[in-house]
């Protein structure tokens, strides 16, 4: 919830020197909190015999990671610059906050985006891989089908956007409440497209058997 919106953050917005650093160190003290409560709430210390013995989901080898990497990261690229233009950038509140217009097609978008900000397409691919590394822990533990897996990593991945929810000094309230639609639709169908590339019900039903 802190990294992956605020390297968004660092590349599209002007922050005072001091502020990225503070944002980030506030995220990872809840985070530390969080999640060591969590832990013991859950009397996660220690793993059972049968979880450490159990053998681990997405064993392949590394041709076929390299490969299903590679369409994660298209299919990444093809829903960010998609529900960007179409929900985000559809938005005037949202292109005068940016200082830009729109060219009246997502091709002539993305043609503005390659000759005006040519950084962003490795950074969305960087993210893509990122959010990747965040999801193959939540498939190795979960224990049902493809499609409970694809649920959680889908919610997860949606619920990193719910701090536009509050309100904060560098963003108006109606660019916000767009992004916030954007984001959480885009990463909720990102979620669940990893999970399906991963694993699948086909890998699932090889698992079963």
């Amino acid at each position: 919830m802190t990294v992956m919106p605020q390297i968004e953050t660092a590349f599209f917005v002007t922050l005072p020197p001091s502020m990225l650093p503070r944002l980030f160190l506030s995220g990872a003290i809840i985070t530390a909190l969080v999640s060591s409560l969590a832990v013991l709430i859950l009397g996660k210390r220690r793993s059972s015999p049968t979880e450490s013995n159990r053998p681990s989901r997405l064993d392949m080898p590394v041709g076929e990671w390299f490969g299903k990497l590679s369409l994660i990261v298209i299919a990444y690229l093809v829903i960010y610059f998609t529900f960007g233009y179409f929900i985000a950038w559809k938005s005037a509140a949202v292109r005068t906050y940016y200082g830009g217009s729109d060219p009246g097609s997502l091709l002539a978008q993305m043609r503005s985006v390659v000759r005006d900000t040519p950084l962003l397409l490795p950074l969305q691919a960087v993210r893509a891989i990122l959010w990747t590394v965040i999801a193959v822990p939540v498939i190795r533990m979960m224990k049902g089908e493809w499609w409970e897996a694809g649920l959680a990593v889908a919610l997860l991945f949606a619920v990193t956007s719910s701090q536009l929810l509050l309100p904060n000094p560098l963003m108006p309230q109606e660019v916000r409440m767009v992004h916030l639609l954007e984001t959480a639709t885009s990463n909720f169908l990102f979620g669940w497209l990893i999970v399906l590339i991963l694993r699948g019900w086909r890998q699932s039903a090889s698992e079963s058997a």
